[in-house]
């Protein structure tokens, strides 16, 4: 019999026996209770976005940040989209789009001083339109709000992420 039988017994004994060998690597929960990353709650005022993506972008750090009661730094994101087709019909229209998203962090104490944390992130999503003639313009426009969002959501992702395994050097 090996470990990959559907065993309950052996799942247990492997779900007890995790913690202490993940413990015994040095392993250590990002967020966990006095982790560096735990403490950015509250201490991050994330700067003004503007346009829709901004916004969208902005509302998912601040969300997950939290509201700044006390704030100590400043998280400035420069965000940059292009939009390219990708997908032609025989007609020569464009009916899927790739909306890609670089944004430029820098995270600075508010006392003043250089940033603590820095650099870019890029995600891609895409979306598809109709080729249809008679497709309305607001269902076009739904798919490229919906992707922007989605976008906004990946890049928040992968700014608080660096922002959590940098945090011991600057909480």
């Amino acid at each position: 019999m090996s470990w990959s039988d559907k065993d309950p017994g052996r799942r247990a004994v492997l779900a007890l026996l995790a913690p202490a060998v993940l413990g015994a690597c040095g392993f250590t929960p990002l967020y966990g209770e006095g982790a560096p990353a735990a403490k950015m709650a509250g201490r991050v005022e994330v700067a003004q976005l503007y346009g829709a993506p901004g916004f969208a972008l902005r509302e998912e750090l601040t969300g997950r940040l939290g509201p700044a009661v006390n704030p100590t730094h400043r998280l400035e994101v420069d965000l940059k989209l292009t939009r390219t087709g990708v997908a032609l019909t025989k007609q020569n229209v464009t009916t899927r789009y790739d909306v890609i998203g670089t944004a430029t962090y820098r995270l600075v104490p508010r006392a003043g001083g250089p940033a603590v944390a820095a650099g870019e992130v890029r995600a891609i999503t895409g979306y598809s339109v109709p080729s249809s003639k008679i497709a309305s313009a607001f269902a076009q426009r739904a798919a490229e709000q919906d992707a922007e969002h989605r976008l906004a959501i990946d890049l928040a992702d992968r700014i608080l992420q660096r922002l959590a395994l940098s945090a011991g050097s600057w909480t």
